[in-house]
C-alpha cells in the first residue's frame, strides 16, 4: 500500500509547525486578548479532526453502500462477540444515536438482511438485535477495510503521538462523564 503523504507536501506548501487552528485562535486572541481559549483551542482541533474523519469514513462507507449509523450498529453489534447481539437501548448508547435514529437504522439493516430482531424471553417490553451471519461477516470485512484505512490515514504520525493523543482525549472524556456504562450480561437468545 503507498503511504499517503500531506497535502502540503504534494503541492509545494512550506509546512510551518502550525495548523489551522493555531491561526484562528492567533486571530481570537488579537480580537480579544484576554479570552482564556484552552478549551476552546481543544474544542477547535476536536472538530477540525473529527470532520477530517468524518470525511473520510464517509467515503469509506459510501463505497460499500452503508451509512455511518449502519457502520457504527454493525461494528457494535460485531465487537460483542457471538453471538453478537445487543438490546437497542445498549445499541442507543454505543453508537451515540437516538432511539427514532437506531429504529430506522435497524429497519435498513433488518431489510437488507444483516441483522435481525429477536424478542426478549426475559422482558417482553424489551428485544434484542443480532446479527444475521452475512450481517457478521460483512461487519468483520468492513472493520478490516476500515483498520487499514485508519493505518493509512495516521502513517505520518508517530505511534507514541497516536498513543499520547488517544490517552489525553480518554482522559478529558472520562473528566466529562463520557464513563464506560454499567455491564450487563449478555444473553444467548435461542
Amino acid at each position: 500500500m503507498e503511504s499517503k503523504q500531506p497535502a502540503s507536501a504534494l503541492t509545494g506548501v512550506q509546512q510551518t509547525g502550525r495548523d489551522l487552528v493555531d491561526v484562528v485562535t492567533d486571530d481570537w486572541r488579537r480580537e480579544i486578548p484576554d479570552l482564556d481559549e484552552a478549551g476552546v483551542e481543544l474544542t477547535r482541533r476536536v472538530i477540525r479532526l473529527a470532520g477530517i474523519l468524518e470525511d473520510g469514513l464517509a467515503a469509506h462507507s459510501g463505497r460499500w453502500k452503508l451509512t455511518k449509523g449502519e457502520v457504527n450498529v454493525l461494528g457494535a453489534l460485531r465487537s460483542v462477540g457471538f453471538p453478537y447481539q445487543l438490546r437497542p437501548t445498549d445499541l442507543k448508547a454505543r453508537v451515540l444515536l437516538t432511539s427514532s435514529g437506531i429504529s430506522n437504522v435497524l429497519k435498513r439493516l433488518e431489510r437488507n438482511g444483516l441483522v435481525m430482531r429477536q424478542p426478549d424471553g426475559n422482558d417482553g417490553r424489551s428485544s434484542w438485535v443480532r446479527l444475521t451471519a452475512e450481517g457478521a461477516e460483512l461487519a468483520l470485512e468492513y472493520a478490516r477495510s476500515w483498520t487499514e484505512e485508519q493505518i493509512d490515514t495516521y502513517r505520518a504520525v508517530s505511534p507514541e503521538a497516536v498513543q499520547m493523543a488517544t490517552s489525553a482525549l480518554r482522559e478529558v472524556l472520562i473528566a466529562l462523564g463520557d464513563t464506560e456504562p454499567p455491564t450487563r450480561e449478555l444473553q444467548v437468545t435461542k
